[in-house]
């Protein structure tokens, strides 16, 4: 399929798809967004990596910049954009979400790529928080230990961990276990339910569940973690925990690392 290089206008068919205009009305700050859409990527020149990916809700015609999301969307793949208005700049070309998570559906869109049209965009920057390689000594915790909990979340329909998304978290649960000698639950999560938007609904299976265990055990285990330490469960619908996410639903697709180390263990 090749790639339509083109200026977006309103009621511009494309692919047989139509584009909607972009509303007047801006969502306000807190606000959430959630619907399907076919993204678009806006070429920008503000340095290395420095493009916009952008979406529209057929519902509203509204724009968003999805730029923040942990995983990016993949021009020709129709995306679930799950998000918070942040309030911030329009840099992009639309309204910015933050948090903000896409999902890459199987459907297919028009691919779409369309020039910086004077948006600024902003260049890549490296994550404040970064795991450092496996070689390099970095801070070991120290007692008196306590029982700990980590989240590590996940994309609809996906098991796999999102770069610069969970290494940090993965790599602090990695050291305070080995540190406290802990024993760890690790419990994977799927949205059995699901969620309908954009007039379909998108749910998730119990064997995804345990795809995501898998997945952290193999982790931890890689980084240091004994595997005997680790026993899997799994389960659909957790209760959600949108202090961590900012959001219901995409905070239930998700394992939970609990760790409880040697010292609190039978208390």
């Amino acid at each position: 399929m090749s790639i339509v290089h083109f200026f977006l206008l309103p009621g511009l068919l494309l692919g047989g798809a139509v584009v909607a205009a972009e509303s007047s009305d801006h969502p306000a700050p807190g606000s959430q967004a959630s619907f399907v859409s076919c993204p678009i990527y806006r070429d920008t020149d503000a340095g290395r990596k420095s493009g916009c990916w952008i979406a529209t809700d057929g519902a509203t015609g509204q724009r968003y910049d999805v730029s923040d999301s942990p995983a990016k969307p993949w021009v020709g793949r129709q995306i679930l954009v799950e998000g918070v208005v942040s309030g911030g700049p329009d840099i992009c070309g639309g309204v910015a979400l933050n948090p903000v998570r896409v999902a890459i559906l199987p459907e297919t869109c028009p691919e779409a790529i369309i020039p910086a049209e004077g948006y600024p965009s902003k260049p890549s920057v490296m994550p404040k928080d970064v795991m450092m390689p496996i070689g390099f000594a970095r801070p070991v915790p120290v007692g008196p230990f306590s029982k700990q909990t980590y989240q590590i979340y996940f994309d609809l329909g996906e098991d796999r961990l999102t770069y610069q998304s969970v290494e940090t978290t993965l790599d602090r649960a990695m050291l305070y276990a080995v540190a406290s000698h802990a024993r760890l639950r690790v419990t994977g999560y799927a949205d059995g339910r699901g969620i309908v938007v954009s007039g379909r609904r998108l749910k998730e299976s119990k064997r995804l569940a345990k795809a995501r265990a898998d997945m952290v055990k193999r982790a931890l285990v890689g980084l240091g973690v004994p595997s005997k330490a680790i026993k899997l469960s799994w389960n659909l619908d957790p209760a959600p925990v949108p202090s961590q996410t900012g959001m219901l639903n995409p905070s239930k697709r998700r394992v939970t690392i609990e760790l409880e180390p040697a010292a609190t263990a039978g208390q």
